[in-house]
């Protein structure tokens, strides 16, 4: 198919059937290091899954305290070692997973971390979703590194009032029923 109509294409695809996503602020602490990071909550309603992505900026300066490098690729660590906790208006909710990761495309100092649907069909990072709708839901993400004796890297962010609406609407496709 010519590029050109497969973008018409995508282009009359209802706005329900597209990806879509919501980048939420935070920070995140590997010991005593401190970073500003990015939070992608996106849902691909095709599938029906969450996924989650962490962008630390600056990870080259991180690396001596925490092994980025051994979740980076299929070559990266297979063990669950990210751990997840919402809290927001209706309780507690918890869940762990297992991230991947590679060097960010932009900018190249960042390092992503990657939750998606496991290859059994779990999908993680909906359980989560569904607390972190909430106004003012925070988000604690603690990844362990693969390196014995690092330091956990521990993200938080705090789902803005602003924020709450849009990414609402950008996950119902995914959190809704069949």
């Amino acid at each position: 198919m010519h590029p050109r109509y497969a973008l018409a294409l995508l282009a009359l695809l209802p706005a329900a059937a597209q990806a879509a996503s919501v980048d939420l602020a935070g920070s995140a602490t590997v010991g005593a290091l401190r970073r500003e990071v990015a939070l992608r909550v996106a849902c691909e309603p095709k599938t029906r899954a969450v996924s989650l992505d962490l962008t630390v900026p600056g990870f080259a300066d991180l690396e001596p305290v925490f092994d980025f490098s051994g979740l980076e690729g299929p070559s990266g660590s297979t063990a669950a070692l990210s751990e997840f906790r919402v809290v927001g208006a209706a309780g507690v909710r918890t869940a762990r997973a297992r991230a991947n990761g590679a060097v960010a495309a932009e900018p190249a100092t960042s390092f992503r971390l990657t939750v998606e649907p496991a290859r059994r069909g779990e999908t993680p990072a909906n359980g989560i979703a569904v607390a972190l709708v909430e106004p003012g839901a925070r988000l604690v993400w603690t990844q362990g590194s693969p390196r014995k004796g690092d330091e956990p890297l521990v993200a938080t962010v705090t789902v803005p009032e602003s924020e709450a609406g849009p990414l609402r609407a950008a996950l119902t496709p995914c959190l809704s029923g069949p």
